[in-house]
């Protein structure tokens, strides 16, 4: 099974798989985090069920791997390089996180074009660093703080200019329009 991206896939069972009905199978997909429990997409599509007990569902796995050209080495690499993406997302979140608790003010304007939205301009650090729309880190540190500061601008903005910038200071809590 090669999806349209050319990575391989392959199919997985583990023990926290199973529900009444027995086990349901996954895709995993090569260099992806997570997997895809095969649940049934659509009015019309029921979850695969592949046996009551374990090792029944791993057979049936390791037979529709086979019938896919894929060894159990293949299954094994697949399976291993989405757990490691799947780490490197996790590391990517602490570096976030960790960058986000040493903020001491965020900049956030309006964008009224084409739907009104707030948009990080700057986060500025605690050592003094700023990161600045040029960086490619303010994308995700804006999505992992986005909802917060857009409740907080937008609570606070009103009917104010959409030219302006509003600096939320971490530390106080406090903000300030500047033009």
């Amino acid at each position: 099974m090669t999806p349209p991206t050319g990575k391989r896939q392959a199919f997985y069972i583990d023990a926290t798989m199973h529900t009444e009905h027995g086990f349901i199978p996954s895709v995993v997909t090569e260099n992806e985090p997570g997997h895809t429990p095969m649940r049934g997409n659509g009015s019309h599509a029921s979850p695969r069920y592949w046996g009551n007990d374990l090792a029944t569902a791993r057979r049936t796995a390791a037979k529709a791997n086979a019938d896919l050209g894929l060894s159990d080495s293949d299954v094994r690499d697949i399976i291993a390089s989405s757990f490691r993406a799947s780490e490197a997302i996790a590391e990517a979140g602490q570096i976030i996180r960790s960058i986000v608790a040493g903020a001491v003010s965020y900049d956030v304007a309006r964008d009224d074009d084409p739907d009104p939205c707030w948009i990080l301009r700057r986060v500025t650090l605690a050592d003094g660093t700023v990161i600045d729309h040029g960086d490619p880190i303010l994308a995700l540190i804006s999505s992992a703080i986005d909802s917060c500061l857009t409740h907080v601008a937008w609570g606070w903005w009103g009917d104010r200019s959409t030219d302006s910038v509003v600096r939320i200071d971490v530390r106080t809590g406090r903000w300030r329009q500047e033009p």
